[in-house]
């Protein structure tokens, strides 16, 4: 929550500055849009390190991917002139995959084995700047903008097979932690006006995301805290439809 804070005061700071020059050529100051967003991940594996690093080793080798998903996406801009708008993107909280790569305790348990480790759901609004080209009355109007996002993960879910794996083996996993993270968001992307008010759009979005993540795994030996980078640094593409006033 504390680093949600301190994301979203400058932007709102900002937005005030810009609200008592905010003047566009037909009068309108909001758009918003509603459609479908496929998410991309594009990081690979980060290694898995033990705590104690005694019987049962690190595995710089191993680590974790997250899998594509689909989820529906919002998008609420206040247009400060003809050009120049700040945005705030929201969605349905999308599930995503979890795979395993590698082998850990030793390599006794192959995560490659497995479709997956779990899943776990993400909370991530996007605060964005964008300038959008031509004139307001252009059917085809190119936009590239920037932001930053906030990603909260919750609700992790360990898989079945993976908990009756390690179960076989005298182990179990007990606390998951996963690390909120803020992340900055560079997209290009265009609107299509259908009418004067009604416009569709589409978008290209590049993630910079990355997060930490902590498995508290209860061995014969002992408990071991395992610990992983996990870099997602998604691709998203959008398609919606909207609506200025």
């Amino acid at each position: 929550m504390k680093k949600l804070t301190k994301a979203l005061i400058p932007a709102a700071l900002f937005a005030v500055s810009f609200a008592t020059h905010a003047e566009t050529s037909d009068g309108k100051v909001l758009a918003v849009s509603a459609g479908w967003a496929h998410i991309m991940p594009q990081g690979t594996k980060q290694g898995v390190y033990n705590t104690p690093d005694t019987v049962f080793k690190s595995a710089p080798n191993a680590g974790f991917e997250l899998k594509d998903s689909d989820t529906a996406e919002f998008k609420f801009d206040y247009l400060v002139n003809d050009n120049v708008s700040l945005g705030l993107i929201v969605g349905v909280p999308p599930t995503f995959d979890i795979k395993g790569k590698g082998s850990l305790l030793n390599n006794n348990l192959h995560l490659d084995n497995f479709s997956k480790v779990g899943d776990v759901k993400v909370y991530s609004p996007v605060v964005t700047g964008k300038y959008t080209f031509g004139a307001v009355n252009n059917k085809l109007r190119p936009y590239v903008g920037a932001g930053f996002m906030y990603a909260h993960f919750s609700n992790f879910k360990l898989d079945s097979s993976l908990s009756s794996a390690l179960a076989s083996k005298g182990s179990s996993v007990g606390k998951v932690k996963i690390d909120d993270a803020v992340a900055p968001v560079a997209f290009i992307g265009a609107d299509y006006n259908i009418t004067k008010n009604w416009f569709a759009t589409a978008s290209v979005s590049y993630v910079h995301l990355s997060t930490d993540a902590t498995l508290d795994l209860n061995t014969p030996v002992g408990p071991i805290a395992a610990k992983s980078k996990i870099e997602i640094n998604p691709i998203v593409t959008y398609l919606g439809v909207g609506y200025r006033f």
